[in-house]
């Protein structure tokens, strides 16, 4: 019997031991959804709110969403957000979800770059309501994110310019009108491998203000990433517009050099699909500036929670926003690293 009884208790202890323990954590924070600035008709123009698990609004007083400043002087209405509630097996049920966008077609909407200006949302019971939901983007973070935008901004101006100078020397016929389109699109190649350098210091920065937000980190390394190769893509063309183009006599191989050059400022601009998955990541090899921008708009991700807003801030930096690998010869795809 004292032999049955030991075997029993060292065997539930080996079970124990075997079994995966789950923690749970004394107050986990309940988040509701999420508001995410995106481009429609111009850059940073639109939101869109996503929300589920959410308490159907009073009868006469439905939420109503609010994009505010971090000094609390200025808002945009977004207007009335509906709560739609799920029926399974013929059970309305108690909660719901919000899905609104806020664009081009959406009533108040004027194309200004909503990022630049608001830090804060805020779903309220209401117009002018207690707040229900909200969130906020701290103000220095803010400051850092419109840095990275307005530096974005810059290069892309340049590479525009460059891609436009580029692809008239792909389309002219003499071999000296194909060296000064060439080195006109390369007049810039040091101020926008300068502006992308800068970038990773402004992305690093943001994600240091608020080390918990899980956003800020993962859009602040797909900004460093993106910037690192927007950075030895243009300094790659450029050393084949000197080296290779700027010495050529023959129409046929400075077209061939050409091509290259386009396709690493074409990359800069537009990121490259380095590993033919269809998709275009903001990584090693992949990301242009399109993609840093949009790793910029996940740094402004809004992650709504059941709580009211803090005080207002202002922000205590200053981010100047517009300050001043290679490839397979031929066709060939860029590759940095």
């Amino acid at each position: 019997m004292f032999r049955t009884k030991t075997l029993i208790i060292i065997t539930a202890l080996m079970v124990s031991f075997l079994i995966p323990t789950v923690a749970f954590a004394e107050s986990d924070v309940v988040t509701f959804g999420t508001a995410i600035v995106q481009n429609d008709q111009a850059t940073n123009d639109s939101i869109v709110i996503s929300m589920s698990g959410v308490t159907p609004a009073a009868e006469g007083s439905p939420y109503n969403a609010v994009l505010v400043s971090s000094n609390g002087t200025k808002s945009l209405n977004l207007g009335e957000v509906e709560v739609v509630q799920p029926v399974i097996q013929g059970v309305v049920q108690a909660t719901g979800n919000i899905n609104l966008t806020f664009d081009s077609s959406s009533e108040g909407y004027d194309g200004q770059d909503l990022l630049s200006t608001y830090s804060r949302i805020k779903i309220t019971n209401g117009s002018g309501g207690s707040t229900a939901y909200s969130d906020n983007i701290p103000a220095n973070a803010a400051a850092y994110i419109n840095g990275i935008m307005g530096e974005l901004n810059t290069i892309d101006e340049h590479l525009n310019e460059a891609l436009a100078n580029i692809a008239a020397a792909q389309s002219a016929t003499d071999v000296d009108e194909i060296k000064t389109s060439t080195a006109s699109a390369m007049a810039d190649a040091s101020a926008i491998a300068e502006l992308a350098d800068g970038l990773p210091a402004h992305a690093t920065a943001a994600a240091e203000v608020d080390v918990e937000d899980g956003n800020l980190a993962e859009g602040a390394a797909g900004v460093i990433a993106s910037a690192a190769n927007i950075s030895a893509w243009v300094t790659a063309a450029k050393a084949t517009a000197d080296n290779d183009v700027a010495s050529q006599t023959s129409v046929a191989v400075a077209n061939i050099f050409v091509d290259k050059i386009f396709n690493e400022l074409s990359a800069a601009k537009n990121g490259w699909d380095a590993n033919t998955d269809g998709t275009i990541s903001p990584s090693t090899g992949e990301g242009g500036s399109d993609q840093a921008r949009a790793s910029a708009q996940q740094m402004g991700t809004l992650v709504l929670e059941a709580k009211d807003l803090p005080g207002s801030e202002t922000a205590t930096v200053g981010v100047g926003g517009a300050s001043g690998g290679g490839s397979v010869l031929g066709l060939g795809l860029p590759s940095v690293g």
